[in-house]
């Protein structure tokens, strides 16, 4: 696994360093092979003015390297994880694994087992326990641990004998194993932190002013099944089952063997089982492959993430045009009846556009689209087959509708061109109140859960305190 992962991010890495040198021709010869005709329709009309083969070309070859820079840092992460799980191998020689140190916590291990003749074979998972301290080592280390309570426990008294303040009973002590129990044999005197109960006395009580409360405190130090017990006596002024698998009974084994070895360095797993040889493998998991799917999936995304951006570019142009369509045949409308060729008003309306854009402007697409159209015209298309060409961009109803009114003007004259065009202009306006309408529902339709969101936190504002007071 770790020489296919490592293969991948190679791969990824050298494909972005050959593909970005070549030449521009061989790049188009790849992105032909990916392209469709809907995005380059989208490229088209999203960038009207623009170059579309440079645009077709920024197009694919941001997708491709999104893809492949997420491809290969996927891969990259895959391999270094199958690294890091290859160079923490647990099982030793085939059949040991080392336990952790004293202070250390249980370790888990998957291994694959199986009995030599590969007809039987079981994945499990092995717990070994930290190493465990031998009976002297414990005997020793609580002998110390006692000459410290006996420090410790004292807090600001000066002895046994004379416990006035409130005594440090801790429930462990650093650099020993041991938890510590503490049993007070009049829990109502003192508590098991070594806090005196005063409420229970005052001044006029001779005894416990002048001669204290004798009390035993017991202490047990643990360490698993070792206990080291400690008995004192402090004088207190307190005034103021089924069948099991062949790897389920090799793991009731290996934990048995874990009981019994805690003391040394390493754990052996069993080699013979009820007269068949066990063999172990370390199982590895699935974490690599799942990330290397992960980054095929982010990589796919990202791919056609770049054509949904697209989409929604060219679906914000086209409700531009929607938007810029009655303006269009209003303007259109009135120049003609002041007595205007359609060609003369198509010139005057790209001729005020350009000096709106001069005076900085913002770029329409109806209007670059109408640039392009005077362009061709200026190149000698003819004028119908110009307008046709500008309908046919635009590829919206509402646009070859008015084309269809306008190459009528151009080819019969002006007789009821002028009602038509007020026509389609009172129209147009009409669909746009109607358009404006439908988005303002729409956002308050948006708004609804917000609102409602609101009138949550006022309820709560108003009604939390009532609760609360009649408590």
């Amino acid at each position: 696994m770790l020489i296919l992962y490592g293969s991948l991010a190679l791969a990824g890495t050298v494909f972005c360093i050959v593909y970005f040198r070549l030449p521009q021709e061989k790049q188009l010869k790849l992105i032909r092979h990916i392209s469709n005709d809907r995005v380059r329709s989208d490229l088209r009309k999203a960038d009207p003015s623009g170059n579309a083969l440079k645009g077709s070309i920024d197009h694919y070859k941001k997708k491709i390297k999104i893809t492949v820079l997420v491809m290969t840092a996927g891969s990259l992460l895959a391999c270094m994880y199958e690294y890091k799980v290859g160079i923490t191998h647990e099982l030793i020689e085939g059949n040991r694994i080392t336990r952790e140190d004293y202070t250390g916590g249980s370790k888990k291990v998957r291994l694959k087992v199986s009995d030599g003749s590969g007809m039987d074979e079981e994945s499990i998972n092995v717990s070994v326990s930290r190493r465990k301290y031998d009976t002297e080592q414990l005997e020793d280390m609580a002998i110390q641990a006692e000459e410290v309570l006996m420090r410790e426990m004292l807090g600001d008294n000066d002895s046994l004998d004379n416990i006035r303040y409130d005594m440090s009973l801790p429930g462990s002590l650093p650099d020993y194993p041991f938890s510590i129990t503490w049993r007070i044999d009049d829990p109502l005197l003192m508590s098991r932190k070594g806090v005196i109960n005063r409420d229970r006395y005052d001044e006029n009580d001779t005894e416990a002013v002048n001669e204290g409360i004798l009390t035993g405190i017991h202490c047990e130090l643990k360490y698993e099944d070792y206990v080291y017990g400690i008995d004192l006596a402090a004088r207190i002024f307190p005034v103021r089952l089924r069948e099991l698998t062949l790897g389920e009974y090799i793991n009731e084994l290996i934990l048995k063997e874990d009981k019994e070895t805690r003391e040394d360095p390493e754990l052996k797993l069993p080699q013979m089982v009820e007269g068949r040889r066990v063999e172990y493998e370390e199982s590895s998991d699935l974490r690599s492959v799942l990330i290397l799917l992960f980054t095929v999936a982010a990589a796919a995304l990202m791919y056609y993430r770049e054509d949904r951006e697209l989409s929604d570019r060219v679906k914000k142009r086209n409700a531009e045009l929607i938007r810029d369509y009655p303006g269009l045949v209003n303007r259109f409308a009135l120049f003609y009846s002041a007595g205007l060729t359609s060609r003369g008003i198509w010139h005057k309306l790209c001729r005020d556009y350009r000096e709106s854009l001069k005076q900085g402007g913002k770029k329409r697409y109806l209007y670059e689209e109408m640039l392009l159209c005077e362009g061709r015209m200026n190149e000698g298309m003819g004028e119908l087959a110009a307008y046709e060409a500008f309908a046919s961009a635009c590829g919206l109803l509402k646009y070859r509708q008015f084309i269809s009114l306008v190459c009528q003007a151009v080819g019969r004259g002006r007789e009821d061109m002028i009602l038509k065009l007020e026509g389609e202009a009172c129209e147009a306006f009409t669909e746009r109140k109607n358009h404006a309408r439908e988005l303002g529902e729409e956002a308050g339709t948006k708004l609804l859960f917000p609102m409602i969101m609101m009138l949550i936190v006022v309820l709560m504002i108003v009604m939390i305190p009532a609760f609360i007071s009649f408590r």
